[in-house]
């Protein structure tokens, strides 16, 4: 629905425009018979697009123009007026009236080229706005993101770079488009990059690329930039995200991983993992050459296939004990003259609680 605000000191005429505009119930019309009441309207209700006759007592329609100008009421404005006179049309166009329609004899043909230029100037008027917004969108999203984006062309020039790429630059203070890649690193730095610059221009396919400055890590997109009219890439947008912490994470990770290896290979009891159905799943070294395997043969394969009847019956139970109480359970296991103390420990799915294996230490109680 568009609404529109009609001011004409002829009042008959008003009812007329307002009659036909609001016939196929698209548009929405209030009318005024001054410039004065219809500037109190335009205070106290939101229109848009105005319609107002040009030759109107005290104040006619490029004198409304201005006053609304100055109020900072921006819409649409039509003159729509009786008069030709040349030296009107232009100065209500430089004033800033997006149409000029001359009241004509053939009410229908000048009532229908009215909507048609209220649709136009209300529409263009709703994409300018859009096309702002979403401008103002962009530009929020780019300057408060903690990323670094900056823009090239093969020849390293900087096209663009948000504030974040600035400050990570320390270069805040400088003109950043009097500057060239080379300028702000390395030439084994420059070479590397513009040689991906140059791969994604050409190519027309982006690049992910992780690298580390500085001792500090980054990982980059390096995406191309079209122009539509010439239909080349001409340059390359770059969105670069530190990593810094998760590579220290992934190093901190790396490091216990290692340790926990060592340590669960270098005890002397028997420490291994079988899902619920008796299934090893993993199994330390000692526990291997008890059973005389070396390699990982054993994944997958049941607690039965490497004991007997007697003693996998036992196992089988302790299993389904700690899958019905959910919590650890301990036994004595006596196998081939040794007295082994065994803790048998669930593991569960963080996500949906389940228990997904058994953990079990076995300890050779005749050295403990």
């Amino acid at each position: 629905m568009i609404s529109i605000l009609l001011a004409d000191d002829q009042e008959e005429l008003l009812d007329i425009t307002k009659l036909f505009l609001e016939r196929d119930g698209e548009i929405e019309v209030d009318t005024a018979p001054s410039a004065a009441i219809a500037i109190e309207m335009l205070r106290k209700k939101k229109y848009d697009a105005i319609v107002s006759d040009y030759e109107m007592p005290m104040m006619d329609g490029i004198e409304f123009l201005k006053t609304i100008k100055r109020e900072r009421m921006k819409k649409p404005f039509i003159i729509f007026t009786g008069r030709s006179r040349e030296d009107i049309v232009i100065e209500a166009l430089n004033t800033g009236a997006d149409f000029y329609l001359q009241k004509g004899s053939d009410p229908k043909v000048q009532f229908a080229e009215l909507k048609n230029m209220i649709t136009q100037a209300v529409m263009r008027k709703r994409i300018e706005e859009a096309l702002l917004q979403s401008e103002t969108n962009y530009r929020t999203l780019v300057e408060c993101t903690e990323d670094s984006i900056y823009m090239v062309d093969k020849l390293g020039r900087y096209l663009f770079m948000n504030t974040h790429h600035r400050k990570r630059l320390n270069i805040e203070n400088q003109d950043y488009k009097a500057l060239i890649y080379d300028d702000l690193h390395t030439s084994e730095d420059t070479t590397y990059f513009m040689n991906l610059v140059c791969q994604v221009i050409k190519d027309g396919n982006p690049v992910v690329n992780e690298y580390e400055q500085n001792g500090r890590w980054f990982v980059r997109t390096i995406s191309p930039v079209k122009n539509e009219i010439i239909e080349q890439n001409i340059a390359a947008t770059v969105i670069s995200t530190e990593i810094t912490q998760m590579k220290q994470l992934e190093k901190a990770y790396d490091t216990m991983e290692a340790f926990f290896e060592t340590l669960v290979d270098s005890t002397e009891d028997s420490i291994y993992l079988v899902d619920k159905d008796c299934n090893y799943l993993f199994m330390n070294t000692h526990h291997q050459k008890r059973l005389g395997i070396s390699d990982d043969s054993y994944k997958g394969r049941s607690y039965r296939d490497y004991h007997d009847e007697a003693d996998s019956s036992q196992f089988s139970s302790q299993i389904a004990l700690v899958l019905q109480q959910k919590e650890p359970v301990r036994n004595l296991n006596k196998y081939n003259g040794h007295c082994f103390v065994r803790t048998f420990s669930p593991v569960y799915d963080k996500k949906t609680e389940d228990i997904i294996g058994i953990v079990v230490i076995s300890i050779d109680s005749k050295y403990k």
